[in-house]
C-alpha cells in the first residue's frame, strides 16, 4: 500500500485544538509509511477573518462571558442549524479544493468549524472525516451525519451523542489526545528540584489555559500572602498578564508565559487551580492532579466542570477570596487528596493520540481491502 497520508485540521480559537493537532501528529509520525500533515488553512488563507473571530471571542468572554454562556446552551442541541448559515461559498469551495489538492486518505478535525465546513462538501470529497472533540460536553455544532467517526473523552459523551442520533459505530471513546510527555511518570520532587523549587514545602501551579484567561491575578494576590506556599503562574500566550502577575508577584511567586514542559510543572505540583478546558484538564487527570476550579467559561468550560464534579476529581471556587482556605484546607486532607487520585486513576484513558491512530489507519486499510 502506499504511504498513508492524514491531514488534521485546527483553528487558532484556544490553544487546546491545536495542542490536539500536534499530539495526534506525533503518534501518527511513529508509525511506519504515513506522511501528516498538520493545517489552519482558513487563518492562513483569510488571516483578518481568523482574527476578527479570535478578538470577538476574546472581547464577548472579557465583557459579557454570559452571553457565550447563553448562545452556546441556545444551540447546543439543534442539529444541522448552525455555522453553514455564516459561511459564504468561497470558503466552502477553498476548503474543498484545499482537500482535493493534498489528496488525503483521511482528515481530522479538531474543531466544529472545519468539521461543519467538510461535511457540508463531503459528496465532492470521498475521503474519511473524522472529528476530535476536546471537551466533556458534546455540542450540536459537531454533529453531521457526513461525518464517518468521532473520538470522544468518556462514555457520557457517547451515550449523548446516542441520543443525538449518531450510531455506536461512529463513535470512539478514545480520550481527548494530549501529548505522549504527559503519560511518562517521574519523581515528584526530582522534578521539583529540576524546576527551581523546593521539595519540602506544598507547590500550587496556577493556569488560566494557553490564552491565561480568568482572574489569575486576583487569584495570586490571595494566596501568595502563604509564604508556606511555593506558586507557579503560567500565563501562556497573555503577556500582558505575565506583566501584571510579575508587578504584584512576591518572593514565593514564579511567573512564567508559554512554556513547553507543562507536564513537569503538573507532575511536581500538589494541587492546580485552573479554569476547565479539556485540555487542561485531561492533561491533570492523566498526572492525577487535584484541581481547584475556577472562573469556568460559560458554556463548554461550565459543563467540564459538570462532569468533573460528577466525577468527584475536582473542587470548585466561586469566592475567590476564599481561595487560599480552599487550597490549605484540601492540602491538609490527605484522604480527600489520595480519593481524588484515585478517581482519576479510575476515570484516565491513556495514550488516547495512539487509539486514534491505530482506528483511522486500519479503518483506511480495511477500505483498501474493500476496492
Amino acid at each position: 500500500m502506499d504511504k498513508i497520508k492524514i491531514l488534521i485540521l485546527y483553528e487558532d480559537i484556544g490553544t487546546g485544538h491545536k495542542r490536539t493537532a500536534m499530539a495526534l501528529k506525533k503518534a501518527f509520525e511513529k508509525r511506519d509509511n504515513v506522511e501528516v500533515f498538520v493545517e489552519n488553512p482558513l487563518g492562513e488563507k483569510f488571516p483578518s477573518l481568523s482574527y476578527l473571530t479570535t478578538r470577538i471571542y476574546l472581547k464577548t468572554l472579557k465583557l459579557t462571558p454570559e452571553l457565550w454562556g447563553y448562545l452556546y446552551e441556545m444551540e447546543r442541541d439543534k442539529i444541522e442549524r448552525r455555522i453553514n448559515k455564516l459561511i459564504g461559498i468561497s470558503v466552502y469551495t477553498f476548503i474543498k479544493d484545499y482537500v482535493l489538492n493534498l489528496k488525503p486518505d483521511a482528515v481530522i478535525c479538531t474543531h466544529p468549524f472545519s468539521c461543519s465546513i467538510l461535511s457540508h462538501v463531503k459528496r465532492d470529497l470521498n475521503i474519511p472525516i473524522y472529528a476530535i472533540l476536546t471537551d466533556y460536553d458534546v455540542h450540536a455544532y459537531w454533529i453531521h451525519h457526513q461525518i464517518d467517526g468521532y473520538f470522544v473523552g468518556s462514555s457520557e459523551m457517547k451515550n449523548q451523542m446516542n441520543l443525538m442520533g449518531v450510531s455506536d459505530d461512529k463513535i470512539y471513546v478514545t480520550g481527548i489526545p494530549i501529548d505522549e510527555e504527559f503519560y511518562v511518570k517521574k519523581d515528584k520532587f526530582e522534578v521539583r528540584q529540576k524546576l527551581g523549587f523546593v521539595v519540602d514545602k506544598p507547590f500550587i501551579l496556577v493556569m488560566g489555559g494557553g490564552l491565561g484567561l480568568g482572574n489569575i491575578k486576583k487569584a495570586v494576590n490571595v494566596i501568595q500572602s502563604h509564604k508556606d506556599l511555593q506558586i507557579a503562574v503560567i500565563c501562556g500566550l497573555n503577556k500582558n498578564l505575565k506583566a501584571k502577575i510579575e508587578e504584584i508577584a512576591d518572593d514565593n511567586v514564579s511567573v512564567y508565559g508559554h512554556v513547553d514542559n507543562v507536564h513537569e510543572f503538573m507532575e511536581a505540583a500538589d494541587v492546580l487551580v485552573t479554569k476547565s478546558g479539556g485540555l487542561t484538564v485531561t492533561e491533570a487527570i492523566t498526572k492525577k492532579l487535584p484541581m481547584i476550579i475556577f472562573d469556568p467559561i460559560p458554556g463548554q468550560e461550565e459543563r467540564n466542570l459538570e462532569f468533573l464534579l460528577k466525577k468527584r476529581i475536582a473542587l470548585r471556587i466561586k469566592d475567590i477570596e476564599k481561595l487560599d482556605k480552599k487550597i490549605l484546607d484540601l492540602l491538609s486532607d490527605r484522604k480527600k487528596i489520595d480519593e481524588m487520585k484515585e478517581r482519576m486513576e479510575e476515570i484516565g484513558i491513556y495514550n488516547s493520540a495512539d487509539k486514534v491512530c491505530s482506528v483511522v489507519i486500519n479503518n483506511i486499510k480495511n477500505d483498501a481491502l474493500k476496492v
